[in-house]
């Protein structure tokens, strides 16, 4: 099999997983597992994860790639670990029953594989879009601002996390958001410094990194459609179609 035809393949591929959780997600929108919610939660965020942690890996060797997802696997659980004793940054909330284990009693262990794969996706979509490395650590945030914008209703209406004071953004605090942009800009500042040194070049994250970042996208702006989320199914199309544009039309995926 040519070059050519492995690209065209990987791409194929990775449109499937995005069509077939977008399809998925009308399940987990309409029909009750009840106990094996637990199990099937967790086992999602993990499947979901593992392919920007291959390619991650592909293109920086098994010894950084495994130092960076360790890094921020462990990174969003202190953050939130903070965030729920303290209420600080993101506002007062606690996580359900619904993901199983909680680390501290707090965080589920789940959470672990939640966030890697979406700064990951962000800031590789930002090196895209600009040339300025001062704006991707700015846009990267942003763009994690707009998807956790698609993710947060959804985990609202799962009950997943519970808010104890109620916002106006279907019912999640404007606190919330500029939280995630504090830690979003940490995260990708931490990650491009970490990326810069191993590369030691201008940096230019292959974009098939965003493909989980894609396909979570693709589950949760489904379930926006499903249970009539307008504002968040807007902003996941918007997404969707912006990453999948580069993920689909980039030579060397």
């Amino acid at each position: 099999m040519s070059s050519k035809s492995i690209i065209e393949m990987k791409k194929l591929i990775i449109l499937i997983f995005a069509i077939s959780f977008f399809l998925a997600s009308w399940l987990v929108a309409n029909v009750s597992i009840g106990g094996a919610v637990t199990w099937v939660s967790a086992l999602f965020i993990v499947l979901l994860s593992v392919p920007s942690y291959y390619f991650l890996i592909r293109w920086i060797g098994v010894k950084w790639g495994l130092i960076l997802i360790v890094f921020f696997g462990i990174f969003p659980i202190i953050v939130e670990a903070i965030g729920i004793t303290t209420g600080l940054p993101y506002g007062e909330f606690y996580y359900s029953d619904w993901m199983g284990f909680k680390i501290f009693g707090l965080v589920p262990w789940s959470v672990a594989f939640a966030f890697a794969p979406l700064i990951f996706g962000s800031l590789t979509i930002s090196t895209k879009l600009i040339y300025d490395w001062r704006l991707h650590l700015v846009l990267s945030a942003v763009i994690l601002v707009l998807v956790d914008m698609v993710l947060d209703p959804a985990a609202v209406v799962l009950s997943i996390w519970v808010w104890l004071t109620p916002g106006p953004y279907y019912g999640i605090p404007i606190t919330n958001y500029i939280g995630w942009f504090l830690t979003a800009f940490i995260a990708s500042i931490i990650l491009y410094y970490f990326l810069q040194r191993i590369k030691q070049i201008q940096i230019e994250i292959p974009i098939e990194v965003s493909s989980s970042l894609f396909i979570s996208l693709s589950f949760w702006t489904g379930f926006s459609l499903w249970t009539g989320l307008l504002m968040p199914l807007g902003i996941g199309l918007i997404l969707s179609i912006l990453i999948g544009y580069y993920l689909l039309n980039n030579s060397n995926v």
